[in-house]
């Protein structure tokens, strides 16, 4: 790799077909990696590339507007260091080809309208534009008229003051796209959908905008779930658009609606806000759980809408240990988790998620093929002063409920068999706990 001069250059990597029959191309040919020649912009590598080359961009900051048109993965150094600025100017990154990737940038300054964005995908399918930060941007990630593309992992916000800013994601005139694990904060709308089908919203962070979620019609069968929605001035907003009012089959479950000022604006009704057993945390809606199953006695109830079994504690979703998904819901603070091993351990610390908290609860969802047998729970060693192991089973999964007392403890679920080996495995738990908060777990499930 030649040098990098000290002006702003960087290198185009064209990335050639590679051989093995099973890596993703069809056929077989030899594996070679070819670097060619320095270039002063990000655009003039794009045009020099062919279909499937590499574009990487190193550290420095880049004024231009870049127009993507062929099929390439566009790579910046990190996220805060390949610098894109728009001079307060036009939209920075257009995509108007498909199976394009933009990644590690941060893109900035764009100029103020409708028509200003960050990352504009338009007609072009399978895209990616994942690990970008994207600051004082109008418009900051639009899919329109795309199919299968993600927004993944973005940090989008703006100065104190707003900025240019105004919506975060919007996802309009698309099929089957997803938006997850983005950090949105300082918009007008967080995320955004409109004329949206088979559409995904997934654990993302959405803090301190005027509306969390928007979906204006028509909107059909897009799923809303496990996202951390709060400290904004709205839940979000249900909104018709009058040319066309269709809006069926769209789901909001499973998500934490915390410290909104305000619920969702609702301009029509027909939102599924539970799947029938479970639906959202709303810490607004203060009521009672006599029965301990972590599901409020009664409904949450906003203007024409409904949820009719809104949970008792935020909604938590962890990774168990080959693929499997163990659910929490509990109205204190998860500090981190850990599973140990195929049936095995899990280890949860939990402390108070304010200061008068003096009592809490966890209800946890284990898959059958995660620990398939009789539990036994310890809450700092000890027995809980509550815990139903027998809560429900639907065959595929178990849920267990605990109470204890605060403010801090560490939970351990074990097979009963494995009881033995307990002593060890909180060991072992603590330390990845340790780690496991230290690599951000803190961050993303407190607020």
């Amino acid at each position: 790799m030649k040098e990098i001069s000290p002006k702003k250059r960087f290198l185009l990597s064209y990335s050639l077909v590679i051989v093995l029959p099973v890596l993703f191309f069809g056929v077989s040919q030899s594996s070679h990696m070819v670097q060619g020649g320095d270039f002063t912009t990000i655009q003039d590598a794009i045009n020099k590339a062919s279909q499937g080359d590499t574009v990487r961009v190193p550290a420095g900051i880049y004024f231009e507007h870049v127009v993507v048109n062929k099929t390439v993965m566009l790579v910046g150094s990190g996220a805060d260091t390949a610098v894109v600025d728009g001079s307060n100017s036009g939209t920075i990154v257009t995509v108007t080809a498909d199976n394009v990737t933009v990644s590690g940038f941060k893109l900035q300054n764009s100029g103020y309208g409708w028509t200003m964005q960050g990352v504009y995908a338009y007609k072009a399918d399978n895209c990616i534009i994942t690990g970008n930060h994207l600051f004082n941007v109008c418009h900051n990630i639009r899919l329109n008229y795309s199919r299968n593309s993600q927004v993944l992992g973005n940090t989008i916000d703006s100065p104190s003051d707003g900025g240019v800013t105004m919506y975060g994601i919007r996802i309009e005139n698309s099929l089957n796209c997803t938006a997850a694990e983005n950090n949105v904060s300082v918009r007008v709308g967080a995320i955004h959908l409109e004329n949206a089908t088979d559409c995904v919203v997934r654990k993302n962070r959405l803090f301190n905008n005027d509306q969390g979620i928007r979906l204006y019609t028509p909107c059909t069968k897009n799923l809303i779930v496990e996202n951390m929605v709060f400290d904004n001035r709205y839940d979000g907003m249900i909104a018709v658009m009058p040319d066309n009012t269709a809006f069926t089959g769209n789901r909001i479950v499973h998500n934490s609606f915390v410290n909104n000022t305000n619920p969702f604006i609702v301009q029509l009704a027909g939102t599924l806000w539970d799947d029938g057993v479970e639906g959202n945390y709303w810490s607004r809606h203060q009521n009672s759980d006599l029965n301990d199953d972590g599901i409020a006695d009664s409904a949450y109830v906003f203007g024409v809408e409904r949820d009719n079994h809104p949970l008792m504690g935020q909604f938590s979703s962890f990774a168990g240990y080959v693929g499997q998904s163990v659910n929490v819901v509990s109205d204190s603070v998860i500090e981190d988790f850990a599973c140990l091993g195929s049936n095995i351990t899990i280890i949860i610390h939990v402390s108070n998620a304010t200061a008068t908290q003096r009592t809490g609860f966890c209800r946890i969802k284990i898959p059958h093929s995660l620990m398939n047998e009789t539990y036994y729970v310890t809450v700092d060693g000890e027995t809980p002063p509550y815990v139903n192991y027998t809560l429900r089973d639907d065959g595929n999964s178990r849920w267990i409920y605990l109470r204890y007392m605060l403010t801090r403890h560490e939970v351990v679920i074990i097979p009963e068999y494995s009881s033995a080996l307990l002593p060890i495995a909180v060991l072992t738990g603590t330390m990845l706990c340790m780690v496991a908060t230290a690599t951000g777990v803190r961050r993303r499930l407190q607020t």
